[in-house]
């Protein structure tokens, strides 16, 4: 896997190639934004890590040209807690995002998370980081539905199907990332149940317990603001979460 670390830093940039290529990697690193447009024709990355504080233009600007360029999977790094950042690059068009600081195993298993996610036509590995056995799943309000109970949740006005990895709010496909997409599948699986950060935190991303734990209220407001109008993840109070039970999806 080759990644395009774009990084306005370049002690970090050249700190984090030498991480990278430790772990048989290769990496191109870029400073400025004209740069990295150069690297992203020239060197043909699998995935992009880009740091949206440069020199030389606006980072968001340069997240949507790439987008415009390539399909090339984009990660964005953001300053702690600074959530409407990531939701303004999420909208023009990054897969993902990481907060700094963030350790290697997380930025290499996102990475490997969005270049899979960009390749469909790959076999979907076997465990897709659910564990669809452990709840009950919420039966659609209005009789059964084609899906078989397993791959569909309904919450409200939002349906996620499991096999496929898809959100629909009020019927329109919403793309989540792949952190937030396995915390709203998690709420959805026990509807009106509050759920603890840790109970999340066990679910969801066993591996990585304490980078997600640290930016769990980050990931939640990024995945209110891109349900959009329906807003229902539930706060009832610190540290826990909620989906409501759901009325019936017209």
């Amino acid at each position: 896997m080759k990644l395009l670390v774009v990084e306005a830093n370049e002690r970090v940039s050249a700190a984090l190639r030498a991480a990278l290529e430790e772990q048989g990697l290769e990496a191109v690193c870029a400073s400025t934004g004209r740069a990295a447009l150069e690297l992203l024709d020239r060197a043909r990355p699998d995935v992009v890590l880009l740091d949206l504080a440069l020199p030389d233009c606006d980072g968001f600007g340069l997240c949507g040209a790439m987008r415009a360029a390539s399909a090339v999977p984009i990660l964005v790094t953001t300053a702690r807690g600074d959530h409407l950042s990531c939701v303004r690059a999420l909208d023009l068009g990054a897969d993902d995002h990481l907060v700094k600081p963030y350790n290697l195993a997380e930025l290499l298993a996102r990475a490997r998370a969005v270049v899979r996610r960009s390749r469909p036509a790959e076999p979907a590995p076997a465990d897709l980081g659910t564990d669809t056995d452990t709840a009950p799943v919420a039966a659609a309000p209005d009789g059964p539905s084609e899906e078989s109970p397993g791959d569909l949740l309904l919450a409200g006005r939002v349906r996620i199907d499991l096999r496929e990895r898809a959100v629909l709010v009020d019927g329109a496909p919403t793309e989540l990332p792949d952190d937030e997409f396995d915390i709203l599948a998690a709420l959805a699986r026990r509807p009106g149940r509050t759920l603890r950060t840790d109970q999340i935190v066990e679910e969801v991303l066993r591996a990585h317990r304490a980078s997600l734990r640290a930016t769990l209220p980050t990931r939640i407001a990024s995945l209110r603001e891109r349900l959009g109008p329906s807003r229902l993840v539930e706060s009832p109070e610190a540290g826990c979460y909620r989906l409501p039970v759901p009325e019936p999806y017209a």
